[in-house]
């Protein structure tokens, strides 16, 4: 039985509950969560009937006594050399953190409560102890994820990592090694993939979209359908990192209706309607993938653990009117400089502090002052932007992306071809609402 993550705030109680949702709780739960971690189960239902909507929180410098979600940066040494990659990883960073003082690192985040904890690179796996960093994780309360390019996954590693952990694989440049009837196959992955299952681990896909592979989502979603795996993530490329050095893979206003026929369709192919959906499926069944000769028999994607942080995190910033980074959210680099998030990292941006020199919670609680007094109501550009004018929510109110586009840390994250895509996507999505198509995991 895995213990509760939570943290105590103004507000009340920051908990994962067993369901996978994050709530805010009333102080009342408080022994409930204490008597579910000392062993006696208490069931997510019971929690919450806890559970408070409107937290009464101060909004001057919100923050949440501690990240919801941190992510780590083991090494910046990667296998690969993405063209359009935040981090610029490539080789180790100077004075990177030792693996004693990573999991000296995960041990604070688990006393102060943190409920996520998404482990990366650089490539994760180009670091000689990276099985003993995710093992350490997971014998911490918070839920615990992996950024890998996959290519590195093998069967001993796999094997030395306890059943259940939870994997997030991108296909950002695992160029197919050879065509299939002239279709894209990328068997590395595939045995990747394969061996994860053979080990009782979950994963997820994603491409991050860029002009130089729009023509290969839609064979890459294809592939996963085909074979059973969970959909990808799609994932715009946005400019920050090395991409700002390659402004030629940023898509451009031009490309929207090839872009977004290409997104509809992949969407489509991983989506359920009441109607379609056999009796007592309820919206997460599917059929199994078809075309392309010999389709495997029908195998349900695997479970993923339902870990809402994202959404909760979202939530917050919606209902307080200030950015999720730096205040339910945190990046640390492999060096050991906090940050925001990736793209404060990316342009070394809002640096709060360096573990070497205070610690975590030290830096978490006085070091992000500067920023957290930034509110999504100082981008006024927002108030003459379409987007807003369809109350469509826009997540590019972002300091560092619109630095990089306009010089300014208050104006628009978003470029013009960012801007009319989201303005498609919402009504899409606006649609599907309406005729309650559903987005599922598994392939139609």
């Amino acid at each position: 039985m895995r213990k509760i993550p939570f943290q105590v705030n103004e507000g009340g109680l920051v908990a994962l509950l067993p369901n996978g949702h994050v709530e805010f709780l009333a102080n009342s739960a408080h022994p409930l969560i204490l008597r579910h971690n000392a062993g006696r189960a208490v069931p997510a239902e019971e929690l919450m009937a806890h559970a408070i909507n409107d937290p009464l929180v101060t909004l001057d410098r919100f923050h949440l006594s501690a990240p919801a979600i941190a992510f780590v940066e083991t090494t910046n040494l990667c296998n690969l050399r993405c063209k359009h990659c935040y981090a610029d990883s490539a080789l180790k960073r100077p004075d990177e953190m030792s693996t004693p003082r990573i999991k000296a690192l995960l041990d604070e985040f688990a006393e102060q409560g943190v409920l996520q904890v998404f482990l990366t690179g650089g490539e994760i796996f180009s670091h000689r102890d990276a099985v003993e960093i995710v093992n350490h994780a997971r014998t911490k309360p918070f839920s615990t994820q992996i950024f890998t390019n996959g290519l590195l996954v093998t069967e001993e590693r796999l094997a030395a990592i306890p059943p259940g952990q939870s994997f997030f694989i991108s296909f950002d440049t695992a160029d197919p090694e050879r065509t299939v009837r002239g279709r894209m196959d990328f068997p590395k992955l595939q045995r990747a993939f394969e061996a994860m299952r053979r080990h009782g681990h979950v994963f997820r896909t994603a491409i991050s979209v860029h002009r130089n592979n729009i023509q290969d989502a839609e064979e890459i979603f294809e592939w996963c359908a085909e074979r059973g795996y969970p959909r990808p993530q799609w994932l715009e490329t946005h400019p920050v990192g090395r991409a700002l050095l390659h402004p030629n893979m940023l898509l451009r206003p031009e490309d929207v209706d090839e872009v977004f026929e290409v997104y509809r369709r992949c969407m489509d192919r991983y989506s359920t309607s009441p109607e379609s959906l056999p009796d007592g499926e309820g919206g997460t069944g599917a059929e199994s993938g078809g075309g392309g000769g010999a389709a495997p028999a029908r195998r349900a994607a695997d479970e993923i653990r339902g870990v809402d942080t994202i959404q909760f995190c979202q939530r917050l910033e919606r209902a307080v009117g200030q950015e999720k980074c730096g205040r339910s959210v945190v990046y640390v680099n492999s060096r050991g400089d906090v940050y925001p998030c990736s793209n404060c990292m990316s342009g070394q941006l809002h640096r709060a502090g360096n573990l070497a020199e205070r610690s975590f919670a030290d830096i978490w609680e006085t070091g992000f002052d500067a920023f957290r007094d930034i509110r999504f109501s100082d981008h006024t550009v927002c108030g003459t932007c379409p987007v807003a004018a369809e109350d469509i929510w826009c997540q590019f109110r972002c300091p560092p992306l619109a630095k990089n586009l306009t010089g300014d840390a208050r104006g628009c994250g978003a470029t013009e071809y960012l801007q009319e895509f989201m303005l498609r996507s919402g009504r899409y999505w606006r649609e599907r609402r309406r005729r309650d198509i559903r987005l599922t995991l598994t392939p139609r």
